[in-house]
């Protein structure tokens, strides 16, 4: 499986580049002598969209056969592994790239969550996250909030999985191998993995892990589909899809780097 996703995400970060390339060109051009028009701009949204929900699609089946993989991919490097959330980047980073983005200096707001909405708006007289106006910093507002919700009930859960694996079902089977070696019993060795209440205990896991990564898929589209689609202008979007790509190849880049200077990788 290893090979095979390896291979589905690499074709996925050079997707990433050829999107990024157009929409350089799209934001050039809206400096230069032929601006694109809101339909255009829209058309390549949409595009970039379609190519994060295949890939996620395309992950489905790999997540199910071995979720666990998933947590600390093989095929990513260690600095990407370390800034993993489930499987991904955390929903909220979306968010965050925005108010990165902003030119008002709103950063401060965003330890500031419980505040009412239309406070933090107005805050910003109708303009700053790459010239959103007073409604859509509303908006923005309350999608963080929301996203950060599911994201801690996902966390929660995972933390639950990860205590979980200090009492049933693996225990039981450590206690009873434990007894086994004992008694001299050829019956198996703790950690041979060929037990059917290993393998069915290890399974039990692998597809919680699975499920969870599943959820933070749906998290991460749902996230990007509102901002993009339903809060952002089009030009808006182009923007923020820009900066998220390069930051995404830029730290891929830059992570395979750091890992051959490390004597990692090849």
């Amino acid at each position: 499986m290893e090979g095979r996703f390896l291979a589905c995400y690499q074709e996925w970060l050079q997707i990433q580049g050829a999107d990024l390339n157009e929409l350089l060109q799209a934001i050039s051009s809206q400096n230069g002598s032929r601006a694109r028009s809101e339909m255009e701009l829209r058309e390549l949204v949409e595009k970039s969209m379609r190519h994060y929900e295949e890939y996620y699609e395309r992950r489905r089946r790999p997540v199910r056969e071995d979720g666990p993989a998933f947590f600390a991919p093989p095929w990513c490097n260690s600095f990407e592994k370390a800034v993993l959330w489930v499987g991904g980047c955390r929903p909220s980073m979306f968010i965050r790239l925005i108010y990165s983005l902003s030119s008002a200096g709103l950063e401060a707001h965003l330890d500031n969550l419980t505040g009412p909405a239309f406070a933090f708006a107005s805050a910003s007289h109708g303009e700053g996250l790459v010239g959103l106006s007073a409604r859509q910093l509303v908006l923005v507002n309350e999608l963080h909030r929301s996203t950060l919700l599911e994201e801690n009930r996902i966390t929660s859960q995972v933390a639950t999985l990860q205590e979980n694996v200090a009492d049933r079902p693996l225990l039981p089977i450590v206690k009873e191998r434990q007894r086994w070696r004992r008694s001299d019993t050829s019956r198996g060795e703790i950690g041979d993995g060929g037990d059917a209440d290993v393998v069915a205990a290890m399974g039990s896991y692998a597809a919680a892990m699975a499920d969870l990564v599943e959820a933070a898929d749906r998290l991460r589209l749902e996230t990007a589909r509102t901002l993009l689609l339903d809060i952002l202008t089009p030009k808006q979007a182009v923007e923020l899809l820009v900066a998220g790509k390069q930051l995404q190849l830029s730290v891929h880049e830059w992570g395979h780097q750091r890992d051959l200077s490390h004597g990692r990788g090849g």
